[in-house]
């Protein structure tokens, strides 16, 4: 995985916290426009957190003992949304950090959960292959 950053949407369970922390990749954690991040680097656990548009942010470490895996597994339950970041190790983390948040942003703007959506993909032409469809049956 060389020169990409992907972004995806974790379902707000502490286990899948887990298994993508044990992956190597990046969680967030989302609380109205509050992001947390979290690492496993070193056999500990690396915590930073940042507002958007705030020229500063937090950072904490603590061992990965079973205090603070109840801790990071109780963060499901605790934030609004849960993302996954997966990167590649080489990349400067603080780089990556910026391009999640900014891609959450992006995907799920303002700190108002009210106006946050489903985002639709849509498949380019495919009204107008349902439509050629329709008109073979005919």
């Amino acid at each position: 995985m060389k020169n990409i950053v992907n972004l995806g949407i974790l379902p707000k369970e502490g286990d899948k916290i887990m298994e993508e922390l044990a992956k190597g990749n990046m969680v967030v954690a989302r609380s109205k426009n509050d992001f947390m991040y979290i690492v496993d680097l070193d056999d500990e656990f690396h915590l930073f957190s940042h507002s958007p548009a705030s020229p500063s942010g937090g950072q904490k470490r603590f061992p990965k003992d079973e205090k603070h895996i109840a801790i990071i597994r109780n963060l499901a339950k605790l934030t609004d949304s849960l993302f996954m970041v997966e990167y590649d190790k080489e990349f400067n983390l603080y780089g990556v950090m910026s391009s999640a948040e900014t891609g959450i942003l992006n995907m799920f703007p303002g700190g108002d959960r009210d106006t946050d959506e489903e985002i639709e993909f849509v498949v380019p032409n495919q009204k107008e292959q349902k439509d050629n469809s329709d008109n073979i049956d005919e």
